[in-house]
C-alpha cells in the first residue's frame, strides 16, 4: 500500500518471477536431444527427483501441461519412464 501511494511501480511477485527467469543468461549449449527449452527444464526437474506438482509449481505450469511435455519427452528420446528420463539427462550433463 505504501509503494503504491507513493506513486512506486507494483509488480506481482509470480510476474517478478518470470521476467527475472527470462533474462538469466543461458547454460553452454548441450545435446537436448531435439527437446524444446522447455521440455528440457522439465526433464532436468524429473532428473532432480522432482514430481509433476513440484515440476509444475516450479515453471508456473499446470500439472496437465507437465504430462503433455513428459509424454512429447518420451516420444522425442524413446524414453519408457522417468527413469530412463533422468538417466538420459545425467548422461548429457543436463543436472548438477
Amino acid at each position: 500500500m505504501r509503494a503504491a501511494v507513493s506513486g512506486e511501480a507494483l509488480i506481482s511477485p509470480s510476474i517478478t518471477v518470470r521476467l527475472l527467469r527470462s533474462l538469466t543468461v543461458p547454460a553452454p549449449a548441450r545435446d537436448t536431444g531435439g527437446l524444446s527449452l522447455r521440455e528440457t527444464d522439465v526433464v532436468r526437474l524429473v532428473a532432480r527427483g522432482r514430481t509433476n506438482a513440484e515440476i509444475a509449481e516450479r515453471l508456473v505450469i499446470t500439472v496437465g501441461t507437465v504430462r503433455s511435455h513428459l509424454s512429447s519427452v518420451q516420444t522425442k528420446l524413446t524414453a519408457r519412464n522417468r527413469g530412463e528420463i533422468a538417466a538420459w539427462a545425467r548422461e548429457r550433463g543436463l543436472v548438477d
